[in-house]
């Protein structure tokens, strides 16, 4: 049987090349945070991870506080998966509003259970913001917490790590692509346009 696996969405970060907050800026008739939230609701448990709780509140969604400021996305992840009560999280960013629940459950479903992480690679590049976190990574998470060391890759390198390759889920680049700045924001708004 499969493991049970719980979303985390990662909201809590600077939005700096877009010059306002991703997670707020409107797709389709909702924000990039709200349409994520629905397609994270294909699993039993969805977390929100936030720098703080303030614009999110009106949501619903439980949330996690990052404790260490400028420590980065793995900070959320390390706070999501604290929080989570699935052994597993799959970690996602704001700033992918083309992400879809056929997607997010085949990269859940070649999960087996062993790793500790499950990587995303998209043409080979490791992809953090879009995989999956056991809790046997906690230790290890702490240990770079009081290190002060915030680069997934030296996770990866220390913990049980399998990689998959998102040609083999079957998905395009499209599938995972983030938008940074107004003017990738813009060619996505020309797309959703009828």
């Amino acid at each position: 049987m499969k493991p049970s696996i719980c979303a985390g969405i990662l909201a809590g970060g600077k939005s700096s090349r877009m010059g306002q907050n991703k997670a707020l800026l409107p797709y389709g008739g909702h924000s990039f945070l709200e349409q994520l939230i629905q397609v994270c609701s294909v699993f039993p448990e969805v977390l929100l991870s936030v720098d703080r709780t303030a614009p999110y509140a009106h949501l619903g969604v439980p949330m996690v506080v990052d404790q260490l400021a400028g420590f980065g996305p793995l900070e959320g992840i390390y706070q999501l998966l604290r929080a989570c009560q699935s052994p597993y999280l799959l970690a996602v960013a704001t700033d992918m509003p083309q992400l879809s629940p056929a997607f997010l459950l085949a990269l859940a479903g070649s999960l087996e259970g062993q790793e500790d992480c499950l990587v995303l690679l998209r043409d080979g590049r490791p992809e953090p913001l879009c995989s999956i976190y056991g809790k046997g990574a906690l230790p290890v998470l702490e240990r770079m917490r009081q290190e002060g060391c915030h680069r997934p890759r030296m996770l990866f390198e220390q913990v049980n790590t399998r990689w998959v390759e998102l040609g083999d889920l079957g998905f395009g680049a499209e599938a995972v692509a983030n938008i940074n700045t107004p003017e990738e924001y813009a060619a996505l708004g020309r797309k959703i346009l009828p």
